[in-house]
């Protein structure tokens, strides 16, 4: 059976919103992440759909046209798919003296910005919505990876200014009760794990390499090799209990609930909004 022929089931976190200090008794939600499908995950259920037994051939296909339409929104056309509308963006600065060269890259900044279809809006709208609410008082609770940039000044994406991800570059792990510690045998540290491509040895980042290391923040150089685009899972381990102090019996791993994209500014902000910017407000498809 085709899978837009199901509902579809959204789960949403509830948390407590920490930054309202005169209401208590509040929650912002945020949508509980599910695996990361490749395209060929994709294609595998479309040829098991259509009686095929080619998914490479079928995976071959969708990346082909997948890839065309890259090439061209590249060159400033608009991509319409049952996904929604896409079209190239820019922005910078140039003066007026540099107008007549080829305009300075460094000063620019390009990206794709993305309308939801039809179909897409109205798949959200059907989706039976679960809630699980998270009360958890003791325990390490992951919100959010951003840039250093962005964890010095919380209000970049408000002001439009905010600072993505980047390869080689230092970025915060924000949430409560995060400090990492422990003994050797504990393997306290961050764990990284690529989610979008197969094959890529997760990369592990122990306590003695986490600078800021407190309660709310812990900091982390993102591999140098990380691809722009690419999807990551973090994953945090400690022995130390809400007090940043107290040795616990044994290590607590969690794992956040969102990933996070090389790249791109953190969606996640408690209390409202996503920090990624660049959509579009109206729907052009329908």
């Amino acid at each position: 059976m085709a899978k837009n022929s199901q509902r579809a089931k959204l789960v949403l976190k509830a948390r407590e919103n920490l930054l309202t200090k005169d209401v208590k008794n509040d929650y912002y939600l945020t949508v509980k992440s599910q695996r990361t499908l490749t395209l060929a995950d994709l294609a595998k259920e479309v040829a098991a759909t259509h009686g095929h037994q080619n998914e490479s051939e079928a995976e071959m296909l969708a990346r082909e046209i997948l890839e065309l339409g890259a090439w061209y929104l590249s060159n400033g056309f608009g991509i319409t798919t049952p996904l929604g509308y896409h079209h190239a963006t820019v922005s910078g600065t140039l003066l007026d003296s540099e107008l007549n060269a080829a305009p300075d890259r460094t000063k620019l900044k390009f990206g794709i910005s993305y309308a939801m279809s039809d179909l897409m809006r109205k798949f959200l709208d059907e989706a039976e919505l679960d809630l699980e609410i998270d009360k958890a008082k003791t325990g390490p609770q992951l919100f959010s990876v951003v840039s250093a940039q962005d964890a010095q000044h919380p209000d970049a994406a408000t002001r439009g200014d905010s600072v993505p991800v980047a390869a080689g570059e230092a970025c915060i792990l924000k949430g409560r009760n995060l400090k990492v510690g422990g003994p050797a045998e504990a393997n306290a540290g961050v764990t990284l794990t690529r989610q979008d491509k197969q094959g890529v040895t997760p990369v592990f980042i122990p306590a003695a390499r986490l600078f800021p290391n407190t309660p709310t923040q812990v900091g982390f150089v993102m591999p140098a090799g990380a691809e722009e685009g690419s999807v990551w899972q973090v994953k945090l381990c400690t022995q130390l209990s809400a007090n940043g102090v107290t040795l616990l019996k044994e290590p607590r791993t969690v794992v956040m609930d969102s990933n996070f994209v090389v790249g791109q500014p953190s969606e996640e902000t408690p209390g409202g909004g996503s920090g990624s910017g660049g959509g579009l407000d109206e729907n052009p498809l329908g």
